[in-house]
């Protein structure tokens, strides 16, 4: 039964999608990849998050900049929070997937969740583990929070986390990512052996 949250952010790509068909976007030819706390809920149906951060790729011959127009004028939606009460979702104007780190080959290991048959969007949501590792930049106590409870899940391989989260940090700009790997490594080996 998929929770107010989830179908909050389905809501919102149905909505983006109706006005994408008002500007003649052909069928299935953007491609939203969920991040932050949407997808950390969408993965654990636990936390929630007042904005989706979206890493959108497009078929050939879309105007994203068209795209970005649509999604500035496009509504909040409301939804009731069985915990919190009423709630909103909106779009993270801001977020970009290159502010931290990300393995390249992401899309590869994302899931297809919402495809609809004349919908101009379609919704992928990446790995648990690519979530994780997107984490590490920022690191604040949320971050950490969201990367133990993915990385908690049984579905969930810490030795593939630590293995693209390497690889991402060959190429990631900001600060090394081995001390926060290794914090990582020793806050799941307490959960899993605690004194």
């Amino acid at each position: 039964m998929p929770t107010p949250m989830t179908l909050a952010i389905l809501r919102l790509f149905a909505n983006l999608a109706e006005d994408l068909a008002r500007h003649s976007f052909p069928e299935h030819s953007v491609h939203a990849y969920l991040f932050g706390g949407c997808a950390v809920h969408l993965h654990t149906q636990a936390r929630t998050s007042s904005d989706v951060d979206v890493e959108f790729s497009y078929e050939e011959m879309i105007n994203s900049s068209e795209v970005r127009l649509v999604l500035q004028a496009l509504p909040p939606v409301d939804y009731d929070d069985p915990a919190t009460g009423p709630s909103q979702l909106v779009w993270d104007a801001n977020f970009n997937t290159t502010f931290g780190p990300l393995h390249e080959d992401y899309r590869d290991r994302a899931v297809l969740i919402e495809q609809v048959r004349g919908s101009s969007v379609d919704v992928w949501l990446p790995s648990a583990e690519d979530i994780a590792v997107s984490k590490l930049g920022r690191f604040a106590h949320v971050d950490v929070a969201d990367i133990l409870a993915l990385l908690s899940l049984p579905t969930a391989s810490w030795e593939r986390f630590r293995s693209l989260a390497k690889e991402a940090a060959a190429y990631y700009v900001g600060p090394a990512l081995d001390g926060k790997i290794s914090y990582i490594g020793k806050l799941l080996n307490q959960t899993a052996n605690p004194l």
